[in-house]
């Protein structure tokens, strides 16, 4: 009797089961079909939204280098002979010109050195005067005792002794001439030492720095200066390593400067780096940026704006038209009365607008309202139209 329970127990506990299962089945068809027409329903709604043209604009294309500005050049002045500090003719900051004296030396050696130079020089020249008039005269006896020696008026002794004249009168000229020569030499080496006592500046720029003051007794080749030429200027920065192939030499750049926030200086690449920083992956370049007042100043901290080709007919839509969620864009681009959704790329933003680097033409029409609302095929009526 309790086996036959069991199995009376068991059976209805499985048909239960069945039937359970069986409304189950038929509750899940029956919202099935409710998601279906409530599918179809909405295929069939017309929604009312407000559209915009994509335009075709003319994009420059460019690429942000970060840099320095560098002066054009930059000079460290020393001496060349030592000697003590007499007066000091510019400053920190001062402008000076190629040529333009900057410092001079105690001149009283070489002043003295100049004069008995100048002496020496002038005693050497009447010496040899005298010695040219004391030549020609023995080179005229010698051509005579020679007429008479071949004629056989004079002896032998008495010509070798007129050529043995002449010869010490040769011999005599020559060293006068030698010691004119090196006076002149030595007189060249004290306008040297001289001109040495002036320090000039070899360029046109700028104090940097001033290293010595006056009365500082100097050694040969101590620094005294450091002078920059700051117009133009050099734009130093590093471009990233993706853009190598895009950056040449004679390429525009416009430079930025913290300083002057509302302006921008132009420049041109001069040089770009044939090889990639391992570290940085970047690689450096060098351009040239005029600076004729003096605006700007070397060691500013620079952003460099590097031009590369125009594009023309590049595709814009309002902001308005992308619709974004877990990072992916898209349009709902209007065909023959219905939305047709578009995956895009976007790409730079200016006035309200956006790029579309890929999924729209210039021309199409893009839906600018319900793009939370629109699927794909949605039926739509267009109640506003930017142009």
């Amino acid at each position: 009797m309790k086996n036959r329970s069991y199995k009376s127990n068991m059976t209805y506990f499985f048909s239960a089961i069945c039937i359970a299962a069986a409304a189950l089945i038929l509750v899940s068809c029956s919202k099935g079909n409710e998601a279906v027409k409530k599918a179809e329903n909405k295929g069939e709604s017309v929604f009312k939204i407000n559209t915009a043209v994509a335009i075709g604009k003319t994009v420059q294309r460019t690429i942000e280098a970060t840099g320095t500005l560098a002066p054009w050049d930059e000079v460290t002045v020393g001496n060349e002979s030592p000697g003590a500090i007499e007066k000091i003719f510019a400053d920190l900051g001062d402008r000076v010109k190629e040529g333009e004296l900057l410092l001079r030396l105690d001149q009283k050696d070489a002043r003295a050195n100049l004069d008995n130079a100048e002496a020496a020089l002038e005693t050497n020249i009447r010496s040899l005067e005298r010695a040219k008039a004391v030549w020609t005269e023995a080179g005229t006896n010698l051509k005579r005792y020679a007429n008479l020696f071949s004629e056989g008026v004079v002896s032998v002794s008495q010509r070798d002794a007129v050529q043995t004249q002449y010869d010490v009168a040769d011999a005599q000229l020559k060293q006068a001439d030698a010691q004119v020569n090196q006076t002149k030499a030595q007189l060249e080496a004290a306008k040297k030492q001289l001109a040495d006592t002036e320090i000039r500046s070899p360029i046109t720029g700028y104090v940097k720095k001033r290293l010595v003051s006056a009365g500082e007794m100097l050694k040969d080749k101590a620094p005294l200066f450091i002078l920059v030429k700051n117009d133009p200027l050099k734009f130093l920065g590093n471009v990233p390593e993706p853009f190598a192939p895009q950056v040449k030499v004679g390429q525009d750049i416009a430079i930025h400067i913290d300083a002057y926030p509302n302006e921008t200086f132009p420049g041109k690449i001069i040089r770009v780096s044939p090889s990639i920083d391992e570290k940085t992956r970047t690689f450096s370049i060098e351009a040239e940026a005029p600076n004729p007042g003096n605006k700007l100043k070397s060691g500013f901290f620079a952003r460099a704006v590097i031009k590369l080709k125009e594009e023309k007919d590049v595709p814009f839509v309002p902001e308005n038209a992308v619709y974004s969620y877990v990072g992916i864009n898209k349009v709902y681009v209007i065909v023959n009365g219905a939305a047709r959704e578009r995956l895009i790329q976007t790409g730079i933003r200016e006035a309200g607008m956006v790029e579309i680097a890929e999924g729209v033409k210039p021309g199409e029409i893009v839906a600018t309202t319900g793009l939370d609302q629109l699927f794909d095929g949605a039926k739509v009526e267009r109640t506003g139209n930017r142009q």
